[in-house]
């Protein structure tokens, strides 16, 4: 169950943990479980300047008789009716408003139905700003609800455009290549580093590498008579960085070591006699195999708190605060962006390992490299 699912359900929670005590003292069953009838308004929004389209989803907490897993499976439990919403986006720039949106419902095909809630769809508002979001500015969200008072509202800042701002790898320098081993007689592994300065409303910095892979599956140990090929890509988390502040500027950098780029190959990857695997694509213009993406994830200080406060447990007390940023509801409204240099290629020597090294020898690798002696065949 996802968390914005969590709190769609909280009433439901509280309710069942209210029955659980009261069959403890032994009540009467004249007692009333529900409180008076209360919903409230569940908002996610993650604004990205990137993006042609703008997205919000609205639900609502519900509280009613009966079994609650079953009323969870009807949308009239968690969605409004959309005729009885008004939302606006309003773009700000401190007390100069500029352009407002009004945002138009649809519903989306893509929610998987094996949870306990309404699936396969659910409905969603949307707007697209054709002049696209200025990232200098803010954006004020509003929710107006048919025959109720109080408005719904929420604010959240922008994080900057800012191209070039990663040094490390070096973007725009087509035949850079990462060395993630130095086979010898002693293999050793580099630590690779990772740096950048942080964008102005950055407060978090996620980071990824994106593995490019291409499996070819056989019907025949010889691997003559091939079946199908198709492309993987192993998602490898180097980790997260905070910021001081959010005003840019700030250095960050992460080192790794190269030997995580082969357990994490090591991990992700099944060994099968009937699968080759080919270690990115060959770039003819530049000859160079592309197989690595560095890509970074990048949250406002809003999404940012909301992520630590929902960061899994490992600690004895077991409780959490609630973070939200949505005025007259629950939720978060907020702001992320990403940025990254893509299509890195990878020393001989990285392959090599890759190939004759005892922890991914039996991936059965080879690179697209027509000139390298490990060329596959």
């Amino acid at each position: 169950m996802s968390k914005r699912e969590m709190r769609s359900g909280l009433k439901f929670q509280w309710a069942m943990v209210a029955a659980w005590v009261i069959g403890l003292w032994g009540c009467s069953t004249d007692i009333e479980l529900n409180a008076p009838y209360d919903r409230t308004p569940v908002v996610f929004s993650l604004l990205d300047a990137a993006q042609d389209t703008q997205w919000v989803r609205i639900n609502r907490t519900w509280l009613g008789d009966g079994n609650q897993f079953d009323a969870a499976l009807i949308a009239d439990s968690s969605e409004y009716d959309a005729s009885s919403l008004t939302v606006t986006v309003q773009e700000r720039t401190g007390n100069v408003t500029g352009t407002q949106w009004s945002l138009k419902d649809t519903v989306i095909e893509n929610k998987s139905d094996d949870g306990i809630f309404y699936a396969p769809e659910h409905q969603m508002w949307y707007f697209v700003p054709e002049a696209g979001l200025d990232t200098d500015a803010e954006y004020d969200l509003a929710i107006a609800i048919e025959e109720e008072e109080e408005l719904v509202s929420a604010t959240t800042n922008m994080i900057a455009e800012q191209i070039g701002n990663i040094t490390q790898p070096p973007p725009g320098v087509n035949n850079f290549k990462l060395g993630f081993a130095s086979p010898g007689f002693v293999t050793t592994y580099p630590d690779i580093t990772f740096k950048w300065s942080s964008t102005a409303g950055a407060s978090r910095y996620d980071i990824t590498v994106f593995i490019h892979v291409i499996e070819r599956v056989w019907n025949d140990l010889e691997h003559t008579d091939l079946l199908e090929e198709r492309e993987r890509i192993v998602e490898w988390n180097i980790g997260t960085l905070n910021t001081d502040d959010d005003e840019g500027g700030e250095v960050l950098q992460k080192e790794i070591s190269g030997s995580r780029f082969y357990s994490t190959l090591a991990t992700q990857l099944d060994e099968d006699p009937y699968i080759t695997r080919v270690l990115g694509v060959w770039d003819e213009e530049v000859q160079i195999a592309r197989a690595v993406d560095f890509v970074l994830t990048i949250a406002n200080e809003e999404l940012s708190t909301y992520l630590e406060v929902n960061a899994p447990v490992t600690g004895v007390i077991q409780e959490r605060p609630e973070y939200t940023n949505i005025n007259g509801g629950l939720g978060l409204f907020a702001a992320r962006s990403s940025q990254g240099v893509y299509g890195i290629g990878y020393t001989t020597a990285t392959v090599e390992h890759l190939i004759e090294g005892d922890e991914t020898a039996a991936l059965n690798f080879c690179t697209p490299n027509p000139f390298s002696d490990f060329y596959c065949d």
